[in-house]
């Protein structure tokens, strides 16, 4: 890791720290937080299980070992909203929620996200193949973006909350920083160091509002609003 990147990370690190402990010292153990240190302590068992997924995806080719990889582990992240913030209100799965309609929430949750991880994933995966990213650009820009694009209507309705922006970041680490492991030796080699990399991050707030559109017009139609 090079000398600027871990002044990167250090800064981010402490970032992280303060906006998550923040976080829960207002909150105590809501239920975002609580989705939060489950999906928090989902990375660091996909880190530690690091070499057996890649030894178990070896033999897939990498942008199908990228995309298929980022859509499991949204997948499961879903899951984990489910008791907090599933993609509609009306999904949201409480105490008093029986097996079968819990299964049956969660089921139309991942059919109206899942296509929208494709499409996501697919994007991502355009922009490391044709951009050489150090570990920590890859980290904060990718995340970023989702981070942005996904809460857009919420930042800019309360700005300040930007200062918090660790706290949410942390679910798209979830998503994405294993799957970059898992094919970065294999990148092509024609990827380059360029500024332009960083337009991953405005094109993916499109992205996610064009998703996220796209995905009400469906609940409104369906009445699951």
């Amino acid at each position: 890791m090079s000398t600027r990147d871990k002044i990167i990370a250090a800064v981010y690190a402490v970032w992280a720290v303060a906006a998550i402990g923040l976080a829960f010292l207002a909150g105590g153990l809501s239920a975002d937080n609580v989705t939060r240190l489950s999906i928090i302590a989902f990375l660091i068992v996909q880190l530690v299980g690091l070499r057996f997924l890649r030894g178990a995806l070896s033999r897939v080719k990498p942008s199908a070992r990228f995309i298929a990889s980022g859509m499991l582990l949204a997948a499961v992240v879903e899951g984990l909203y489910m008791i907090s913030r599933p993609v509609f209100p009306s999904l949201l799965v409480g105490p008093e929620t029986d097996a079968r309609t819990a299964i049956e929430s969660y089921a139309i949750d991942l059919a109206l996200t899942l296509p929208a991880y494709l499409v996501i994933f697919s994007v991502i995966w355009r922009f490391i193949c044709r951009y050489r990213y150090t570990l920590w650009e890859y980290i904060l820009v990718m995340a970023m973006g989702q981070t942005l694009g996904d809460g857009f209507v919420y930042f800019v309705g309360a700005p300040a909350m930007l200062l918090f922006l660790p706290y949410p970041m942390f679910n798209y680490h979830a998503l994405n920083i294993v799957p970059f492991l898992l094919v970065r030796g294999e990148l092509p080699a024609s990827a380059r160091s360029s500024r332009r990399s960083f337009l991953a991050l405005p094109v993916l707030v499109v992205v996610y509002l064009a998703c996220g559109a796209v995905i009400a017009a469906i609940g409104s139609l369906s009445e699951l609003r």
